[in-house]
């Protein structure tokens, strides 16, 4: 064993009459491990709701979407383009969607409610979110209300706001108009209310109202039309693959959208969120790190006489700095090991038991998720040793420089 180690770790043993010492590094552990701790639970906080979202976000919603390239809205001839795609291995379902935003005005209510009216086939977009036809809220688009009107399906948050139920009806009007004698007309329809949904995103629930793909076409005079082609992949693991050979199958046209893109700015809100978390607690580790630093110093006070011997008996300059810097860098190995086990061991405890609930009446989840990830917990690792081993420079330093002659004088 090199002394430089030996000296070290003699150096963190328990001494009599240096209770003070050892009560000092224990404490430097303790504040690493804690820092490290809590940095290890901060991450997999974060990590549990990224990984919450991304899955809601995939099973609930479209894979790809097929949108016309050259900035037209609307095309005909849906059908030629939903048999190519659905031609590309890997797709398991498309659906024709005519989009068009509109307002919705219930009787009694005074504000009418902003809308992203979808109008849709309702079998093929219930395959294409991965819902049961049969008892999908869409079920009730295929045949008129009671009243003898169209159905629509108003999400959940929306139906609230106008305070519409089943059997209610709303009429919807576009920003579109029509001349008549006494001026500019908007198209507008009366719809009867025949089912509401709840998809998880807020803002979704908040805005999207579905009706029949040839309703809205007759809403919008727009005979044939279509905005858009969703898609629902066999595997959304590979969706990436998916989507560059349905790029190329369709040529330069179309612009084939996955569902990331779609989600971008959220994913990425979250993940700046994780980052600045990061950064946030790290300062518990820096902290910490502190402590090595007086740890070291108190050390470096203490040892004047063996570090003059050691000089004198013809120890380097370089090899007394060692002999510190392994010692503050056992401290921090020490604090991070246990921090690491500590921290994982706590995420994956209050994850399983789900020992932080939330209600679910003002949060979309039940309880608070942990995903503990190892390349997180390799990276608090690396960052703890890191900031240990900076810890170390100084009082490593002005162990180095002492003069043996001056150390060992008085002694």
């Amino acid at each position: 064993m090199p002394y430089e180690l030996h000296l070290a770790l003699r150096y963190l043993r328990v001494h009599r009459g240096r209770t003070f010492l050892s009560v000092i590094t224990v404490i430097s552990v303790a504040g690493v491990a804690v820092g490290t701790a809590a940095l290890v639970i901060a991450l997999a906080l974060m990590s549990g709701f990224v990984e919450d979202v991304r899955s809601r976000i995939f099973r609930g919603g479209v894979h790809l979407t097929v949108v016309p390239a050259a900035g037209r809205r609307e095309f005909d001839d849906a059908a030629a383009l939903l048999a190519r795609t659905m031609g590309v291995p890997g797709v398991h379902a498309a659906a024709p969607v005519l989009y068009a935003p509109g307002m919705l005005v219930r009787a009694g209510v005074d504000d009418p409610a902003f809308a992203e009216i979808h109008g849709v086939d309702p079998a093929k977009h219930a395959s294409v979110t991965g819902e049961d036809p049969a008892t999908g809220p869409y079920e009730g688009l295929t045949r008129p209300g009671l009243s003898g009107r169209a159905g629509i399906v108003l999400g959940r948050e929306l139906a609230r706001r106008l305070g519409a139920g089943i059997g209610d009806p709303v009429r919807v009007v576009v920003p579109q108009v029509t001349l008549s004698p006494w001026g500019p007309v908007p198209y507008s329809h009366a719809f009867e209310v025949v089912g509401t949904y709840a998809s998880e995103h807020f803002d979704e629930d908040s805005q999207r109202a579905y009706v029949a793909l040839e309703d809205a076409r007759r809403l919008l005079h727009a005979p044939g039309r279509t905005s858009w082609i969703e898609v629902r992949l066999d595997d959304w693991r590979r969706m990436q693959a998916r989507k560059a050979v349905l790029q190329s199958v369709l040529g330069p046209d179309w612009l084939v959208v996955d569902l990331v893109e779609q989600n971008r700015d959220l994913i990425r809100a979250l993940n700046m969120e994780k980052l600045l978390l990061f950064l946030a607690i790290g300062l518990i580790v820096v902290v910490a790190a502190l402590n090595i630093v007086s740890t070291l110093i108190l050390m470096v006070t203490d040892k004047v006489k063996e570090i003059g011997t050691l000089c004198a008996m013809g120890a380097q300059a370089r090899g007394i700095a060692t002999v510190f810097v392994l010692q503050g860098l056992i401290i921090g190995a020490a604090g991070t090991g246990i921090g690491l086990v500590l921290g994982t061991a706590i995420a994956v405890v209050l994850d399983r038991y789900r020992l932080i609930p939330l209600d679910p009446e003002v949060y979309y989840l039940t309880y608070v998720p942990f995903a503990p990830r190892a390349i997180d917990v390799a990276l608090v690792g690396l960052a703890a040793i890191a900031i240990s081993l900076v810890a170390t420079v100084y009082p490593a330093w002005k162990a180095s420089q002492l003069d043996p002659v001056e150390a060992i004088r008085h002694e």
